[in-house]
């Protein structure tokens, strides 16, 4: 079993893998199936488990089918990940807000994409300009510039800023009165008859009650719990399948790499003052309970076939650089974390994924370019910010198995 300090070696598969045999796929014994080594030791996966990963290795399913039916990786993606942003809380912004949108199936990203939606269940306070490619909820406006939304726009509360405009291409639904210097709507504008339309020009005013929207569901109880996946699969892996002890990244100095298949693996924690580097080339669920403190890097390096779902909890703390997935393929790597420690994300990082964190405040240093999606209870940035959604995350469960 591979252990810290260990020279570069082969884990190799000691038994079937019940989840694999279920979905009709089996692996044969004594295929390696992970390596685990040092920068010059080597990294190719063996044709034979290869084979077994094409198309990303068969499905993951996750959960104890013992107490709630199996939740299938895929569909948890493309239904947490709809949105390119969503914020708990409300969103105060000092610098330019930038989102759209691309399919990373079609080609890498480029400017100009429509899409990306973005919601906010507080208030929206903009001190510079804001570009939304998508639609836009949100629980009200206060702006100090422009505001343009490529597709609809519902507030549950007033649209302000006596000095600056907004421009919305589709519908309007605003719970309050418009206190702008200029709206545009490229639709029908609702707004209820108690409130004030103000200098607004629409297709058509409508003078209705509007309902309100919580475009992000973050109330407790109802959204999605990390930590109850994290703590069934703590026991409920395919560590021994090929030898993988769950302490390996503990105490990591210099540079480590550890390489996985497919399969649901656990490491108790990764941490260490050196750099380490989890290279994907399968289908791969990786529960980490202690969560992750390094001090150099933190590199997650997922090329296909491979795609990642991380889920995390005691924190996520990389001081140095952090490498999460690439910017051609971010719908390939989702993060689940658990609990409410801070997220601290230095500047020169490369955020290319789709981040869960629904309790967490994510704190980004500098300016910020995300190719992926973040769904967080309160988003703080010092620089400027644009966020590209790569929109096959939602179609992220079309391997899944009906039902």
């Amino acid at each position: 079993m591979a252990r810290r300090g260990d020279s570069p070696m082969r884990l190799r598969i000691t038994r079937f893998i019940p989840w694999a045999a279920m979905l009709g796929t089996a692996c044969t014994v004594n295929d390696p199936v992970a390596t685990l080594h040092s920068p010059d030791g080597g990294s190719d996966i063996p044709d034979a488990w290869a084979e077994h990963c094409a198309d990303s290795g068969p499905p993951l399913l996750l959960g104890d089918p013992a107490s709630v039916p199996l939740l299938c990786s895929g569909q948890l993606a493309e239904t947490l990940f709809r949105r390119a942003a969503c914020s708990c809380e409300g969103l105060s912004l000092s610098a330019p807000f930038s989102v759209d949108a691309f399919r990373s199936s079609v080609g890498p990203y480029a400017p100009g994409g429509t899409g990306g939606d973005v919601g906010v269940n507080g208030s929206l306070s903009a001190n510079d300009r804001v570009t939304v490619g998508g639609s836009l909820q949100v629980g009200g406006v206060q702006l100090s510039r422009p505001l343009t939304v490529g597709g609809s726009l519902h507030s549950n509360g007033p649209l302000s800023g006596p000095g600056t405009s907004a421009t919305v291409a589709g519908d309007a639904r605003v719970n309050g009165g418009v206190a702008l210097a200029a709206l545009t709507v490229g639709g029908v504008l609702t707004v209820p008859p108690e409130f004030s339309p103000g200098p607004a020009r629409a297709s058509e005013l409508r003078r209705e009650p509007v309902p309100p929207v919580t475009p992000c569901d973050c109330a407790n109880g109802s959204r999605f719990d990390p930590a109850a996946l994290i703590a069934h699969h703590s026991v409920d892996n395919d560590n021994a399948a090929i030898d993988l002890d769950p302490a390996t990244l503990e105490g990591v100095t210099g540079e480590r790499v550890l390489e996985l298949p497919c399969g649901r693996f656990l490491l108790t924690r990764i941490a260490g003052p050196g750099h380490a580097t989890l290279r994907i080339r399968g289908r791969t669920a990786l529960f980490i309970p202690g969560g992750v403190d390094l001090v150099e890097a933190l590199t997650v390096d997922v090329q296909p076939p491979g795609e990642l779902d991380l889920f995390l909890a005691g924190g996520f703390i990389v001081s140095g650089q952090l490498t999460l997935g690439s910017a051609a393929l971010p719908s390939r790597v989702r993060v689940y974390v658990a609990g409410t420690q801070p997220l601290d994300i230095s500047a020169g990082s490369t955020l290319a994924g789709n981040l869960y964190a629904p309790q967490a405040q994510l704190n980004l240093s500098g300016n910020a370019e995300v190719f992926g999606s973040l769904f967080v209870r309160h988003l703080e940035a010092s620089g400027a910010i644009q966020v590209h959604h790569d929109a096959d995350v939602l179609n992220a469960g079309a391997a899944c198995p009906a039902g």
